[in-house]
């Protein structure tokens, strides 16, 4: 972790993450990773390999349903395993892409000779047995059929190659985060606009053994990360050491599992005409006090119906509902004078998934726990959820 003069090794992408807490102790240094998932290499030896405590096809499948723009991204790759599991997000697929496609801008398209076929007046390169039988053989004495050479971009893996940027282009979400994603594929398309997009064909990753040896990695990343779009290669989470090479993503729980939660509640109460708001958002915040600003309240879920507020929830991923996170829902709850407050979290060693009631206050307003499997089935898990907190919710 220390070079010989003290000076810490862990490299500048991870310090800039804040990914990692490092606090002296007695017999060494206590490292801390601080609720994240992913692939996270500390120094230029040492890499930390960080699973979640539930399946990773479940956590895939979170993934797949929380709100995440994936901009925790190192310049550093890694080997996912091949697995046939939920399909990437794709966010992911478009971030990666977008690491590869860079690297090949900044290098240049691959460029290189290529035969065309050619009719008409002669030029070098004659093909007489074309001519004869085309032209000469009919009478024409003037018109010749041969090949020419034309050294441009315009090769068969080019063709892919903006055939995937199309694609990407599609999915790319109309986020200022993504600016720069959107920029670079634009780019790519300007510099591509003489070549016909051809859509890619099973196998042909190969086609990037074409280009010279330089950009050879990259377009084979790009066209693997395209692959994977169109479902030609299936991947996991896990890591394998000879599995499919994408950057490496780091990813926090706590964020995770509150956007999943948020998201499973809207797609469930959205027929019931209640809208599920994120309050960490500015314009969703409320008031702590009636007379002023100072202390805008952020509950993580927002139950209205039209501008009525009918409940609240905090989401949290911990084993345990701690003193400072009751005071938290409780004055949500009377600030924004509804009647249910509800935490959520994972279920814990030792207890099983359900709802649980806590108590009531002064104003009327009952305050539960809901507790939800993570590590089963998560879309059984997610519907019963749903239904026992929708239950809560004043009519």
């Amino acid at each position: 972790m220390f070079d010989s003069a003290g000076y810490s090794l862990v490299l500048p992408e991870t310090r800039a993450l804040s990914a990692v807490e490092l606090k002296d102790v007695r017999d060494g240094v206590n490292l801390r990773a601080l609720g994240l998932i992913g692939y996270l290499p500390l120094t230029g030896e040492i890499v930390l390999n960080l699973r979640p405590k539930f399946p990773l096809n479940n956590f895939w499948r979170m993934l797949s349903i929380a709100d995440d723009n994936y901009n925790r991204m190192l310049p550093v790759l890694r080997s996912y395993e091949r697995a046939n599991t939920t399909p990437p997000p794709h966010q992911i697929l478009t971030r990666s892409f977008c690491y590869y496609l860079r690297a090949i801008m900044d290098l240049g398209l691959a460029r290189s000779y290529y035969r065309e076929p050619y009719t008409g007046f002669y030029k070098p390169k004659v093909d007489f047995s074309r001519t004869v039988s085309r032209h000469l053989s009919r009478g024409d004495d003037l018109t010749i059929s041969g090949d020419v050479f034309g050294f441009s971009a315009n090769l068969p893996v080019n063709a892919v190659l903006k055939s995937a940027c199309l694609a990407f282009l599609r999915l790319v979400p109309r986020d200022p985060q993504w600016l720069t994603e959107r920029m670079l594929l634009l780019e790519a398309l300007n510099a591509l606009h003489r070549v016909r997009s051809n859509t890619m064909g099973v196998g042909d990753e190969a086609l990037a053994d074409m280009v010279p040896r330089w950009l050879q990695d990259h377009y084979r990343g790009a066209l693997s990360v395209y692959a994977m779009l169109l479902g030609y290669t299936q991947i996991g989470f896990g890591y394998e050491a000879q599995g499919s090479e994408m950057p490496s993503f780091l990813f926090s729980l706590d964020d995770i599992f509150e956007s999943f939660v948020r998201n499973v509640f809207r797609k469930a109460l959205r027929e019931k005409k209640i809208a599920v708001l994120d309050g960490n958002t500015p314009k969703h915040h409320g008031r702590l006090f009636l007379d002023n600003n100072r202390f805008p309240t952020k509950p993580d879920l927002i139950f209205r119906r039209k501008k009525s507020v009918i409940g609240l929830a905090e989401v949290k991923y911990k084993p345990e509902i701690k003193e400072e996170d009751r005071y938290q829902l409780l004055s949500h709850v009377l600030a924004a004078q509804c009647k249910v407050g509800v935490w959520i979290s994972p279920t814990a060693a030792g207890r099983t998934e359900g709802l649980s009631y806590i108590g009531s206050v002064a104003t009327g307003a009952k305050f539960y726990h809901y507790q939800i499997d993570i590590s089963g089935d998560l879309d059984e898990a997610s519907a019963a959820m749903t239904e026992q907190v929708t239950a809560l919710l004043p009519i």
